[in-house]
Parts: structure tokens; sequence; C-alpha cells
């Protein structure tokens, strides 16, 4: 339709098997499901398109990473202690917005304005509102008499953060009211930047000016925007340069994407700045199709987020987040893209990560790791089959693994903590209890028609239990089928005959 376009995802993956294998039957009962709805709708004007759309997805997790071999009696691993480990959440969300449709080569004032909204609830009470503002005004101009063009932008962001929870102390105990605790935080962020481009040359220069509230502190860490792209071969080598930063606020729905197993009443919710990050890199083309990037990026953060064991709760069976003052991030990546025929297409990506901080401020990068590698591989038989392949591979990863015992009585009880790497042996020389993440999967994709495809994925063929998180084993070899139905080519109104 040329003045709408609209569409509706959903998306559904549950888990009601009991524990399989030898491993798996030493941790809790843990059903999972993962309901996904997404709605949009745009309308397409001359200058200017208006979008939007709206989500809802609601995830069940569970704290089931707690071992049988740490001496806990049956009952925590029974189906009627469920509810007690369950970490799920609801999650909706709205945005609206219009944007113009100009380009770079109409002298035109350019607008990106968008307003959105995200609500998270979670099964203990938890609850988070997030309402912001995005906008993006901009001019393109070629008033200098050069061979190139100039670019002006102005970012305009606002987000304000409401989040609540309830603590475990209880007031007002005849009417069993839990005590609830609210916090506010604020960011108002201004990004001027100006662009030029002069042949196989562009440089952006601009600063970042962020205003924080929370915590009952107001901060305001500016930071420099500024890079150098150079053309070295046409089309075949380029260099850049370049220095940035940032300000983005650790919310509690993005916690729980990156970490399910997060506890609950997490009351350390705050903003991490970025305040100089130094990068570079060379990417190209070798030869044919066959791309290529190298960049590596020195960023140094105030208040970096970490997850930690909390060792303090029951089960030793969910995460608290610790927060490091000064840290300095180092990021090594490669990639390399190719089209080798019409219809295969491969690509590999590598990363190193490197984290340096005072020892005393936390002992390891826990549950990061240093080396990360993927590959994507897919290739099209008549334009009416796909085959895809992936791979990926995180390894050189810290955890805080519970240490067993006897007590007087002769009962298994954990004793202690013993940090371990998944590339490393322990002291003693045995190997470590931590597993490096080894996921291949494979892909099929038939298309019926240009609306309607069916698809399997088998995930994990290689069966490793191990996962990003310590105890929190992931399935092991699993598949899935379904069909894909795509519409929003119908008209809204069917079109009025013409009378003879």
């Amino acid at each position: 339709n040329a003045k709408y376009s609209y569409g509706l995802n959903f998306h559904h993956f549950s888990s009601w098997a009991e524990p399989i294998g030898k491993i798996q039957k030493k941790f809790a009962y843990a059903p999972t499901s993962d309901t996904r709805v997404h709605l949009f709708f745009n309308r397409y004007f001359k200058n200017y398109t208006l979008y939007s759309s709206v989500g809802y997805n609601h995830e069940l997790a569970n704290l089931y990473g707690f071992s049988k071999d740490w001496g806990f009696p049956d009952f925590y691993y029974e189906k009627d202690y469920r509810d007690s480990i369950r970490n799920s959440f609801h999650h909706a969300k709205g945005e609206v917005g219009f944007r113009s449709n100009y380009t770079t080569e109409d002298k035109r004032f350019k607008e990106d304005v968008r307003l959105h909204y995200d609500f998270l609830h979670t099964y203990w009470k938890d609850m988070e509102h997030q309402i912001g503002l995005k906008s993006v005004f901009a001019y393109d101009s070629r008033f200098l008499k050069i061979s190139g063009y100039q670019h002006y932008q102005l970012d305009f962001d606002v987000d304000y953060y409401l989040n609540s929870w309830n603590d475990s102390i209880m007031i007002g105990v005849g009417n069993k009211i839990p005590a609830k605790n609210i916090d506010n935080s604020f960011k108002i962020e201004l990004r001027p930047t100006m662009n030029f481009t002069i042949k196989e040359y562009h440089l952006v220069v601009g600063v970042g000016v962020p205003i924080l509230v929370a915590n009952n502190a107001t901060k305001c860490p500016v930071y420099p925007i500024a890079e150098l792209q150079m053309g070295l071969v046409r089309g075949l080598l380029s260099l850049y340069v370049g220095v940035d930063g940032n300000a983005k606020y650790n919310s509690l729905h993005e916690m729980l994407y990156e970490n399910p197993y997060v506890k609950p009443q997490l009351d350390s919710l705050r903003f991490s700045r970025t305040q100089v990050s130094v990068y570079g890199g060379i990417k190209g083309n070798l030869v044919k199709k066959l791309n290529y990037h190298i960049a590596a990026r020195y960023s140094f953060v105030q208040d970096m987020p970490f997850y930690v064991l909390d060792t303090t709760c029951l089960l030793k069976n969910q995460f608290g987040v610790a927060y490091v003052d000064k840290a300095s991030v180092l990021n090594v990546s490669a990639n390399l893209s190719w089209e080798m025929i019409n219809h295969l297409y491969l690509n590999l990506n590598a990363n190193y990560w490197g984290y340096y901080f005072k020892e005393e401020q936390l002992v390891h990068p826990w549950y990061k790791p240093h080396w990360e590698i993927g590959f994507e591989g897919r290739y099209i038989l008549n334009n009416k089959f796909i085959f895809t392949a992936n791979a990926k591979c995180g390894f050189d990863r810290w955890a805080l693994v519970p240490q067993v015992g006897y007590d007087d009585l002769g009962q298994v009880i954990i004793t202690g903590y013993q940090a371990e790497n998944d590339i490393h042996k322990l002291e003693d020389g045995s190997k470590s209890s931590v597993k490096p993440v080894l996921n291949f999967g494979i892909g099929f994709e038939w298309l019926i028609t240009p609306q309607f495809t069916a698809f399997a994925n088998i995930n994990n063929i290689g069966c490793q239990y191990a996962t990003n998180y310590y105890a929190f084993n992931n399935f092991g070899i699993n598949a899935l089928a379904g069909i894909t139905y795509s519409f929003g080519n119908e008209p809204f109104k069917n079109p009025k005959k013409k009378k003879n």
C-alpha cells in the first residue's frame, strides 16, 4: 500500500518437561516460556512519515541454578517449591513518532521526533516505568565552495525512570502492607555535531552534554565527539579514528533481558558514564564482495556494572550487581564477510575484551568472556529454499563456584567459594567446573509464497550445557519448527467498483 504499512509479529516458546540427563537432574524443575507480540503501523505522507508500534513480552524464568551436590534438602527441587524460585516479568512498550522524508540532497530542515514508553512488572512486584523523548534535527548544505557537503545535526534526548520495589520488612503488620521504596532517575542530553565530507575525507566534530539526576545527586559528564575517516585506496582501504562517550542508565528491564537471574528488589540501579572512548579501525574490500573490518576501542568508564553471585541468599541461585567506580575496557574486533556466489553468504567475526580495574573494587570481571567468536552462513537454493548454519563461542570467563564439605553431622554443606575460569586449570591442576560457551546450530526455511514460509532450526548441536552464568545450564540439543505469514500489501478497503 502506497500510504500505509502495518504488521503483526507473534512469538511463543515454552518448555515444561522434567529435567533430562544426568547433569540436569541435579537441578530444580524449571519450566520456561517466552511470549512476544509486536504490532506496528506507519502512515506515509508526501514529505513526512508517521510511525507507531506497541509490544508486549512475558518471560517466565526460574532461579533454578542450585545443585543437589551443594547439600540442599530435596524439598527445594520439587514442583511445590517452584513459585518460590520464579523470576518472571511482564514488559509492555509503545512508541509514536514522525520523521521527514528528505534526503541529504534536499536543502531542507529535517527532523525525527519519537515518544516512547516502557513498563516492566516482575513476579516479585518490582516495577519500572520509563518515559522518553528522542529527537534529531538536521540540515544539509553545500554553501561552502568545495566538492562535498556539510551536515549539521542536533540530538535532543530526555529519559525519565521511575522504579519501585517492595521491601521484605513489613509495615502495618495488621494490614499486611509491604514497605515500598521509590526511586526517580532523569537524563536530559544535547549532542550538537557538524559533519563535513570532501571526496574521500569525512570529518565529524561535536560535543555531548548529558545532565543526570539520580541518587539525590546531579552530574554533567560532558564528553567530546570527533571522527576522521580517510579513504586511502578508493573502494579497497579506508582508515578512521575518533573519540566519543555516553551516559547510560542501567535500567531493570535491560538487566533482566541480559541476565534473567538477577535478584528481586534490586535497589542499586544507576547511570554508567563513559566520558572518553577512543577508537579506530580499517575497513574495505580484499577482492570482489569480500569485505573486512578491523577495529579497536579503549574506554574509560565510571560506575561500570558487573553481575556477582549473591552469596547471602539461601540457595545461592541469584545475582546482584556490583559497580566499579573506575574501569578501563579494551575491545578489539574483526569481521570478514564474503558473498562467494550470488546465493552463498558467509560472515565471521571475533572479539577480544579486556577489563582493567583495581582488584580491591572487583577481583575479576565476573561472567564476561574475554574472547568471542561467531560464524553465520546462508545458502539460497532456487530462490525457494534457505539453508543456514551458525556458531557462537565464548571463553575465558570467570565465575564464582560454591565449594562443599561436611559439617559435624556428616551432612554436605557449602563451606566457601572459589573463582574459576573456563580455560585455566585450578591451583591443584584439576579441571575447572566452568565450561566455555559453545553453541552450534543449523536451519532450514521454505519460501512457499512471498507471504507464507515454513522453517525448522536445530540448536546446540554439540549438546553443551554451559551457559553465560554458572549452574544455569541451558537446553541440550533442541529443535524448533514453525510457520510465518506476513501481511500488509492488502488495502484497508476494497476498491470501489465503477458503475456501468
